[in-house]
């Protein structure tokens, strides 16, 4: 059982909406990283909390429309999003690291010429 309220999207609209792929048609009740008004899938929870032993309450805005809507979801559905976002989590977590170790490579690249360069000597770590 899902209920499901929707509250006035950002109307702006995106000139280049019709070059963007089209999403899955997924029903947004179910698959709520699904936005109701965009179809595109960048929704996350903004607030929570359970409302009985089997239900859960939660505040919705989609990134893409900036739509906010408020829902009541089961358990299951409730931990389906949550397995999402966790694996949705995962590939930005991977996507920082790889940046990361591509920073800290290039400032040692910088280090070690700086180095045979005789730009930095004993008394910059003083």
């Amino acid at each position: 059982m899902v209920q499901s309220h929707l509250r006035v999207p950002n109307t702006g609209v995106d000139m280049f909406d019709r070059l963007r792929p089209k999403r899955q048609n997924r029903n947004p009740d179910e698959h709520l990283v699904t936005c109701a008004m965009c179809g595109d899938d960048f929704v996350n929870p903004v607030d929570w909390e359970p409302v009985n032993e089997t239900q859960w309450w939660m505040l919705l805005r989609c990134g893409a429309c900036d739509t906010w809507r408020e829902v009541t979801v089961t358990n299951a559905i409730a931990a389906r999003f949550d397995l999402e976002l966790d694996r949705r989590m995962d590939v930005v977590a991977r996507a920082v690291e790889r940046l990361d170790r591509s920073r800290m490579a290039a400032e040692v690249e910088t280090m070690i010429l700086a180095l045979r360069h005789g730009l930095v000597d004993p008394a910059d770590f003083a």
